[in-house]
């Protein structure tokens, strides 16, 4: 009895580490407010859970069985979105009593598998033992009037026969020991109230966050709590926000910090402007009008007679550096990355590439004043290795922005699937076969360009993107172009001069310049008929040179015509 109660113990003992071995169990549909049924894995036809990992590695998954025969063998093939088989694991499935909800089975791969968390997984499940009985429960899931939208793949899907079912098998995903930060994208600020904004990001993995803010220039003496809890926030599954009180019309800085389960942190830093003050309009009450008296004089003295002078009001100087938000890896092999983000204002770009350690690798700039930034390392990083990317704009005041995102290379295994990129042309190639054409001649004035045009010699997937700003730098007009067109027509702007940049879609909220920033002068319709000067004097003389021909081919023919005597 005292060395059964040892070995009790010792396997109590030992249980973590068993569990521990499989990895950690980040995410579980096993819903028990549900009724969950079950179905003959031999004769219910091909089965697969659809399902998206919301992670960066998946080492295995759960299952629920039960089986009232006897012991056999599973098999379970995990293949990606093109249904292209990735890895697969047999195993023996003993005898299972059934039981409500059935028994949990775990299936762990024999290493751990490379995943992009928002990519449509299939795992197959294929077993000959005829009483092998797999679980399911409905996957619709109800959300609250106030609560984001997530994907509806987030509990997963079973597909049976070819069609996609209203329920979802039960399952478990669990990730192994890594070591890689979390990469944050897509920030995002919206204004909730004047007291009030939100910040919106996604990662490549659940994560824990906090944000620390305060006044732009000053200190972070404001923050929020961690929440807690481990939440899905990869791009297209889940969107992951953060609600912070501010004073309405104030500047300030932030630090959002991310940890996943595995205690691997990442932050990145930036400005955000709060929301103004929202002034009640007039109540329209009456205005007092003073009416001038007999006796008041209305003749000005002699110094009434010099006309006012009216000064200007001055601008006021702009303090306010440039919001960055919607900073992203776009792009990620073993030797090069591309890194995009967004400015509220036209601002210029730089990119650093630096070593956790802040040792300078490389870096990128461009002069650009503009709303979308681009900058591409071709080559030159290491494979598997951990860098930080130190984004900065500078606004038309000199004012700066910095934030900073990390990511990790490719390992050389995985990155030789993938297409080489296209090696980025220089400026000179680019605008010889990707010119953008400004035009006056035309209402309001158009622009067109080059059919190669794809930014960068890539491919425009959803079209182009033109924005149009005035000599202050403020942004007057976008315009999207649907792909095949490579113009914007008649843009109808008023007379005037223009910068203008045409942007290849590449989708994904991706935009690359396909040129330098071009001049665009909108001109009036007698400036647009006069530069059609020099035609029209040609049309002229040609018109007279005819006229004249004719003139002299008819005094010629009346000077031979001689008069008949009778």
């Amino acid at each position: 009895m005292k060395k059964r109660l040892i070995i009790q113990s010792a396997l109590l003992f030992l249980l973590p580490l068993f569990i521990f071995a499989q990895g950690v169990n980040y995410f579980e549909f096993n819903p028990d407010y549900f009724k969950t049924k079950s179905l003959n894995v031999s004769s219910g036809g091909l089965l697969y859970e659809i399902f998206l990992p919301a992670n960066e590695f998946l080492g295995g998954a759960d299952f629920w069985f039960d089986n009232a025969g006897s012991s056999g063998l599973a098999i379970f093939e995990l293949r990606d979105q093109n249904n292209n088989l990735i890895t697969s694991k047999n195993i023996t499935i003993p005898h299972i009593d059934p039981v409500s909800g059935g028994q949990r089975v775990h299936v762990g791969w024999n290493s751990q598998v490379p995943v992009v968390s928002n990519d449509k997984y299939r795992i197959k499940i294929s077993s000959a033992l005829p009483q092998l009985q797999i679980y399911y429960a409905d996957r619709i899931k109800f959300l609250g009037h106030n609560e984001p939208h997530i994907s509806d793949y987030i509990n997963g899907a079973a597909e049976v026969n070819g069609e996609e079912q209203q329920f979802s098998f039960k399952y478990a995903l669990y990730e192994s020991n890594e070591s890689s930060v979390p990469l944050i994208s897509n920030i995002a600020w919206a204004v909730i109230s004047e007291n009030q904004m939100r910040i919106d990001f996604n990662t490549n993995e659940p994560v824990d966050f906090r944000i620390e803010y305060g006044l732009s220039g000053q200190d972070y003496s404001q923050t929020t709590n961690w929440t807690g809890e481990y939440q899905f926030c990869s791009e297209g599954v889940a969107t992951c926000n953060l609600f912070v009180n501010v004073i309405p019309n104030t500047a300030y800085q932030y630090t959002l910090t991310v940890n996943d389960s595995w205690g691997n942190q990442n932050q990145v830093n930036g400005t955000f402007e709060s929301g103004q003050i929202q002034t009640p309009s007039p109540t329209g009450e009456p205005t007092l009008t003073l009416t001038p008296t007999p006796t008041t004089s209305l003749t000005p003295t002699p110094s009434d007679t010099t006309p006012p002078t009216s000064s200007p009001t001055p601008l006021p100087a702009d303090n306010i550096p440039p919001a960055i938000s919607n900073l992203r890896v776009v792009l990620l092999t073993d030797t090069s990355v591309e890194i995009a983000w967004t400015t509220n204002e036209v601002a210029n770009s730089h990119l650093l590439i630096s070593t956790p350690f802040l040792i300078t690798i490389t870096d990128k700039s461009d002069p650009t004043m503009e709303l979308e930034h681009l900058l591409k390392i071709n080559g030159g990083l290491g494979a598997n290795v951990a860098y930080v990317a130190t984004v900065t704009s500078i606004d038309q005041g000199s004012n700066k922005s910095q934030s900073k995102i990390s990511f990790t290379t490719l390992p050389p295994i995985i990155s030789s699937n993938l297409s080489s990129p296209t090696p980025e042309p220089s400026n000179q190639s680019n605008q010889q076969s990707n010119q953008v054409t400004p035009s006056s001649f035309t209402s309001g004035g158009l622009v067109q360009w080059d059919q190669s045009s794809g930014g960068g010699g890539g491919v425009a997937r959803d079209g182009y993107r033109v924005d149009i700003f005035d000599q202050e730098g403020h942004l007057v007009k976008t315009v999207n172009v649907s792909a095949g067109s490579y113009d914007t027509g008649s843009l109808g702007l008023e007379k005037g001069d223009y910068n203008v940049i045409v942007y290849a879609n590449k989708g994904e909220g991706v935009f690359e310049k396909i040129d330098q920033p071009v001049t665009l002068e909108v001109k009036s319709f007698w400036q647009r008929l006069l530069g059609f000067w020099p035609v029209l004097i040609l049309a002229l003389a040609g018109i007279g040179y005819v006229f004249w021909k004719n003139y002299k081919s008819k005094n010629k023919t009346s000077q031979n015509i001689k008069p008949v005597l009778p």
